[in-house]
This record gives C-alpha cells, sequence and structure tokens, in this order.
C-alpha cells in the first residue's frame, strides 16, 4: 500500500532556497514545480515550471529555486523498489498535464490534513492516480506540440462514442466530433489509440451486453437492443466468437 508521509500543496519556501539530502529522505518523493528550480544532483540544468521530479529513496535529492521557490509535492512509502508505473526517476519530467497533476496533489494534501475514515485507503488510491496520471501525461506530451491538441480532442470524442456505446454511431458522426475527413479520423484513431473506432464501439457494446444479462436478468433481445446492437441474429454470432458461448448460455 501506498502511504502519504508528508505533503504540500502550493507551498512557499525563502527565495533561493536550497534543498540538500545528500542520502535522500528515507521514502518516495513526488514533485510538481511551480516556478524554475536548478537541479544540483545529478546536474540537470534549470527545470522550468510544470516539471515533475520523482525520487526514489536513497537517492540524493539536491535542487534549488532560480528565484522564488515554490512547489507541491509528496513524501511517500514505495511498496516497490522500482519507479512505479515506468515512471523516470532522478531527472525531471513534463506531462502534458500538470495542472490535473496538481489538483490532484490537493487532494492529497486535503487528505491529510483531515484523515478521514478510511484515510489510508484513500491515500493509497489518490497516491496511485496522481502516479498513473503522471505517466499519461509523459506519454501524452511524447506526442509532440503538434499532435497534442488533436490528440486531447480524439480523446474527449472516443469517450463520448464508448460512453454512449447504445447509439447509431456512423461514420459522419463520428467525423464530426473531431471536424475531420473519414480517411483522416481513421488514421489518427489508430494512431493515438492503436485500435479502430468500430472494434473498440463493438467492444463496449458486447460489455454493455455482458452486464445487462448477468446483472439485470433481462432476455436476451431486450438486452442487446439496449446496449446497441439492432439485430438478433448478428449479436449471436458476434457474442459467441467473442465469448465462445450463446448469450443465452451465459446469461445461464
Amino acid at each position: 500500500m501506498y502511504r502519504i508521509n508528508t505533503c504540500g500543496y502550493n507551498i512557499s519556501n525563502p527565495d533561493r532556497d536550497v534543498i540538500s539530502r545528500p542520502r535522500g529522505s528515507g521514502d518516495a518523493l513526488f514533485l510538481l514545480l511551480h516556478t524554475p528550480m536548478e537541479i544540483l544532483q545529478p546536474p540537470c540544468g534549470a527545470a522550468q515550471p510544470g516539471a515533475c521530479l520523482l525520487y526514489l529513496p536513497g537517492m540524493p535529492q539536491h535542487y534549488r529555486a532560480v528565484k522564488e521557490f515554490r512547489n507541491s509535492y509528496v513524501h511517500f512509502t514505495l511498496p516497490e523498489g522500482a519507479p512505479p508505473f515506468g515512471l523516470p526517476a532522478g531527472a525531471p519530467f513534463y506531462p502534458a498535464n500538470p495542472d490535473e497533476l496538481n489538483a490532484i496533489l490537493k487532494l492529497l494534501y486535503a487528505e491529510y490534513l483531515t484523515r478521514e475514515l478510511h484515510y489510508e485507503e484513500k491515500a493509497d488510491a489518490l497516491l496511485r492516480l496522481l502516479l498513473v496520471s503522471a505517466a499519461r501525461g509523459i506519454e501524452q506530451s511524447q506526442r509532440g506540440r503538434e499532435d497534442l491538441p488533436l490528440y486531447l480532442q480524439f480523446r474527449k470524442a472516443r469517450l463520448e462514442i464508448l460512453s454512449r456505446c447504445s447509439e447509431e454511431w456512423d461514420t459522419a458522426r463520428m467525423c464530426r466530433l473531431v471536424n475531420l475527413g473519414k480517411s483522416q479520423f481513421f488514421a489518427y484513431y489508430r494512431k493515438f489509440f492503436h485500435n479502430s473506432p468500430k472494434a473498440e464501439l463493438m467492444a463496449a457494446r458486447l460489455d454493455r451486453a455482458k452486464n445487462l444479462l448477468s446483472n439485470e436478468a433481462m432476455p436476451v433481445q431486450q438486452a442487446a437492443a439496449l446496449a446497441g446492437f439492432r439485430s438478433l441474429p448478428y449479436f449471436t454470432r458476434y457474442f459467441k466468437e467473442a465469448c465462445g458461448c450463446t448469450p443465452r448460455e451465459y446469461k445461464g
């Protein structure tokens, strides 16, 4: 379990303050910089606002503010020895979502201060959310500045399609979500999500149908219709190919 040891949100130190922990702090540290910092150990030069740093236990922590000193941070117990979720350790990285990360750090700080019912479980969940969001932010930033705005548009469109999977989604309707033609839409969708929109839409409908059959105990034809399948014979064939049994057999 991840545990908060101490944390701070939008914390200010004196101008040009220096943090020096040659043997680390005894735990893991995640920093989100709000002002430029010079990373002295290992020597990395100046890190700009929006940069993040992850220090593992035992890593030297040595940095100083270029001028104003302000950041959000969390010291935490790391259950594994390796960097969590593939995050780089000991050097600044620039995720595409610093505002999202700062919002999570704000929630962590509030949780740390109040320690309400099930505090440890909530802290563990928020720490995991922070680290996963940072890893996703790195992946987004690696798309490059030109692709990132379009990727964010596609991510929003993808969520709309999959969350409303029972509706009619022809190519023209999907393309309108991002204002692109058919060939561009399909090319970018596969580039960003490594799958086709039709395959993901059908998978979402199948998951919805399985949930209705198992949890709602409704007739197969009704479950198929509510999940977005307009043809019962097609639904039955698709279900059997994907699940290895018929919808009726799955329902039990």
